[in-house]
């Protein structure tokens, strides 16, 4: 693994927002929020998917790509990745993989953008990131998250769904 991954996380950690464009992205996404709310489950889901697979493919898609050709095996790949995070994140049990999250790993939660439970939607991309790694398809069912009140967010990633 190299030391550009870790080095970009951490970074990506300490960024910190210019005051203006917070306050635009705030404005902004409360609009957003406001209409997606006013869309049925379907094109909701729709919309947020999208914009889950695009946070994916921005935040995780090259260190786990990058682990995956390193390990090529799902349980040592699991087993590095958790240590590229510093904390058990995920576990696997037969076909499943357990997500836990301490907390809220959403960069528009964490500038203090959005702080809905409808954004939580988009996780359910999280998925994508092993669709890739395995050549499988996988489902994501979202057990909890901090927004809709856990004390920690929780997903299920079933492969070969």
């Amino acid at each position: 693994m190299s030391n550009q991954v870790k080095k970009t996380t951490t970074e990506e950690e300490n960024l910190e927002l210019d005051t203006d464009l917070k306050i635009f992205l705030k404005q902004w996404f409360s609009g957003f929020l406001k209409g997606i709310k006013e869309l049925d489950d379907d094109n909701l889901l729709k919309i947020l998917a999208l914009t889950g697979r695009a946070c994916v493919k921005i935040h995780s898609s090259g260190s786990f790509w990058e682990i995956w050709e390193a390990t090529r095996n799902i349980d040592d790949f699991i087993s590095k990745i958790n240590e590229f995070h510093g904390e058990e994140i995920y576990k696997r049990v037969d076909n499943r993989i357990f997500v836990t999250y301490t907390s809220c790993r959403c960069p528009l939660v964490k500038f203090d953008i959005v702080n809905s439970p409808v954004i939580c939607y988009c996780f359910n991309r999280l998925g994508e990131n092993f669709e890739t790694i395995l050549k499988e398809s996988v489902k994501v069912f979202t057990e909890n998250t901090i927004l809709r009140g856990g004390k920690c967010c929780k997903f299920i990633i079933f492969i070969g769904s």
